[in-house]
């Protein structure tokens, strides 16, 4: 199942939210991360039950990428935070609640705070002393955490102003001012007059047996008896209400009309002086606001943290190291990796299982690209890939495998989906080229692109042509990307591209069933005839397809050679390669003195050696035919000479890899030999072999291919 159709939801705050996910700075950022196409808000949302106070909830609703030293500093808190949650040992976030709404809202509106929002803050202030203590006292085990309790302003004083205001129950303590100790002084005593006075007119008999019972109600806040209407005039007096079947009129006596009176004068008041004493609190509040801000912020990213350490326990995330750190494989490395909404979907029953996926790029290759059949898992890997990074920037956990790493990335351009453009009135072909224009405006070296079904919604071969040419602009702007396709051609693109390389999604042709797994470094295949004889098109239709496809040139052009150097680099690979072989002779030597036990390692460490050397000689190889491709624009008569010069390189560096060995081996190659592909890893079967031409046919993930002698080996990579 697509995350895409995973859709979550949370009962919305009525509270400000001024930090919150609307926020237009938070927008454009998120928009520089392709958070929509990745579906991002919906990941938060799975998260926000891992959110108890409203403090982090709105942290966590205006999460966005932070910046480099943001993101180191977000991660080293999950890590800690997780640490912490293993060993039981996680701080409470009791009392914890959001202070800034109130505070804004009061700022706003020019009015007081109410005393249950003081009671509310007073708790806040009060944890925040709390934290900030057990942040320092745990400095040794958690050193980022700590970091937050250095800038945690002193409360003490404010805590102790709002305690003189309010108490626990968030009443406004008499002692609050003198006059308001004489107002509700007074207002108890009044309050007492008038009770002894119905009372006392309660107990005239003539006065009772004209009552529909013997309570003091209460009307608009004046103090009444309940007479029958049949007797109303019994009892002088001003009527407040009637019952609602007329049976009842509540009269308040006259006796006691003076000292109501006097009573709503007391309490309104008593409303006056409790409206002056908070808003003087308030005052005090707003005057400390931006210290108060500073406290709501770092206690924020103390909850995220413990936020994310309760996820990756929940999800078996782990906090991923950056590409680059002591011990961290450089680019892109996911190892059993899980998107997100799958793992909520499986949490909650409605999938039985997540197939993780290994995947790379960045290291060996720039550009991966995915191919497979429908449904297969290529748009997932490519938005696993792609909320991999973007939560690693936030600062979250990704539920993958320990020893993954996420590089830093500045921003995503995502072309996922074939929504069309109707209000610009652009086809899903003109929407796919809009998003990579915009994409490719603001793209560099740390920009990672995503690209689904790339060269689709238009003539295939326009297509194909359209793509390559994009992909070819990627990888010269050194742009990591991840593409997923269908057409052929761009399978084959990988092997004419030492940064590029080939992935598919595994299918199951008996099942007819995806796999869900992604395998680097080999192409995939649509499957598209085996579906269709599986669903039971009829046979001649298929069979007209295959022969169709039979007549096809499926070879695909020959790789070229690992382009890199001119005549001087191509020296100083001669010069390596004659000092490593040296060092060869040198243990060649010494394991003739040891004999058979020594003689082992040094057949291995010639083995290595030469793998070394064709290496070298390829990469130079490879640097001679780019030279080559450029000459196009160079005048006729200049460039035979650099043509004819650069022909007798090639000739010298094609020796140079040329051992007893590895002519042994050369010599050797026949159908059904087994090479080793150093550019795909992988070790393959001879289908043809091509002497005069230096050439082998070999069958590479379900394409054929034909490679120089230059591209094989017998040594595969340790």
């Amino acid at each position: 199942m697509s995350p895409s159709s995973v859709k979550a939801s949370h009962p919305a705050s009525n509270a400000p939210d001024p930090l919150g996910r609307d926020d237009p700075a938070r927008l454009l950022r998120l928009e520089a991360w392709a958070a929509r196409a990745l579906d991002f808000d919906d990941v938060l949302v799975n998260l926000e039950r891992h959110a108890p106070t409203s403090l982090g909830l709105r942290a966590l609703r205006a999460i966005a990428p932070l910046d480099e030293s943001g993101t180191r500093a977000a991660l080293a808190r999950a890590a800690e935070a997780l640490a912490l949650e293993r060993a039981g040992a996680a701080p409470s976030l009791a009392g914890v609640a959001d202070p800034l709404p109130p505070l804004e809202a009061a700022r706003r509106a020019g009015r007081a705070l109410e005393d249950v929002a003081l009671v509310q803050l007073r708790l806040f202030l009060e944890a925040c002393g709390r934290l900030g203590a057990w942040l320092r006292e745990g400095a040794g085990a958690a050193p980022a955490l700590a970091q937050l309790a250095s800038g945690l302003p002193d409360y003490q004083k404010l805590v102790a102003r709002i305690d003189e205001i309010v108490d626990e129950r968030g009443r406004v303590r008499d002692a609050a001012s003198p006059l308001l100790a004489r107002l509700r002084a007074e207002l108890a005593e009044t309050g007492g007059a008038i009770e002894r006075a119905l009372k006392a007119l309660v107990a005239r008999p003539e006065v009772k047996a004209v009552l529909s019972d013997l309570a003091t109600h209460r009307r608009g806040g004046r103090a009444v008896l309940a007479v029958k209407s049949k007797s109303q005039g019994r009892v002088p007096g001003i009527v407040h209400d009637r019952s609602q079947s007329d049976q009842t009129v509540f009269v308040e006596p006259r006796e006691t009309v003076a000292l109501g009176n006097r009573q709503a004068e007391l309490a309104a008041d008593e409303r006056r002086e409790l409206e002056r004493v908070l808003l003087e609190v308030t005052r005090a509040l707003l005057a400390r606001e931006d210290e108060i801000r500073e406290g709501a912020e770092r206690i924020a990213r103390l909850e995220l943290a413990l936020l994310a350490a309760r996820y990756a326990r929940e999800a078996g995330a782990v906090v991923p190291r950056l590409a680059g750190e002591q011990g961290a494989d450089g680019g892109l490395v996911l190892r059993a990796a899980r998107h997100p909404l799958l793992v909520e979907q499986q949490r909650t029953g409605k999938l039985a299982e997540v197939v993780p996926i290994d995947l790379r790029l960045g290291a060996d290759f720039d550009l991966l690209i995915l191919t497979g059949p429908n449904t297969g898992g290529k748009t997932l890997a490519l938005k696993t890939a792609g909320l991999a990074a973007l939560l690693a920037r936030c600062g979250l956990p990704f539920p993958c495998g320990e020893g993954s790493t996420v590089p830093l990335y500045d921003g995503i351009v995502a072309d996922i989906g074939d929504e069309q453009e109707i209000k610009s009135s652009l086809s899903t072909f003109s929407s796919h080229l809009a998003r990579i224009k915009a994409g490719l405006a603001r793209a560099t070296n740390r920009t990672l692109f995503l690209l689904d079904e790339l060269g689709t919604g238009t003539d295939p071969d326009e297509g194909a042509a359209l793509s390559e040419a994009i992909l070819e602009e990627l990888l010269a702007r050194l742009c990591p990307t991840l593409a997923s396709t269908h057409i052929g051609k761009l399978k084959e693109f990988a092997f004419r591209n030492p940064r590029a390389e080939n992935a598919c999604v595994e299918f199951d042709p008996k099942s007819m069933s995806p796999r869900y797994k992604v395998l680097v470094g080999v192409p995939g295949e649509s499957s598209a005839l085996l579906i269709a004889r599986r669903l039971g098109l009829p046979y001649r239709v298929c069979d007209r397809a295959e022969q169709r496809l039979k007549r096809r040139d499926v070879e695909v052009q020959k790789l070229m050679a690992d382009v890199r150097t001119a005549r001087t680099e191509a020296e100083k690979v001669r010069g390596a390669t004659e000092r490593r072989l040296a060092e060869v002779e040198a243990v060649a030597r010494e394991a003739e003195e040891r004999q058979a036990e020594l003689a082992r390692k040094g057949e291995r460490l010639e083995a290595e050696a030469q793998r070394s050397i064709e290496d070298r000689v390829r990469a130079a190889r490879a640097r001679v035919a780019r030279i080559a491709a450029l000459l196009a624009q160079v005048p006729g008569a200049q460039r035979q000479a650099l043509e004819a010069a650069l022909g007798e390189l090639d000739r010298e560096l094609s020796g140079a890899a040329v051992s007893d060995r590895r002519q042994a081996f050369l010599d050797g190659l026949k159908k059904g030999s087994f090479v080793y592909l150093p550019r795909f890893k992988q070790r393959v079967a001879v289908q043809k072999v091509d002497r005069e031409r230096r050439e082998v046919k070999v069958l590479l993930g379900g394409i054929g291919m034909t490679v120089g002698f230059d591209e094989v080996t017998s040594v595969e990579a340790r």
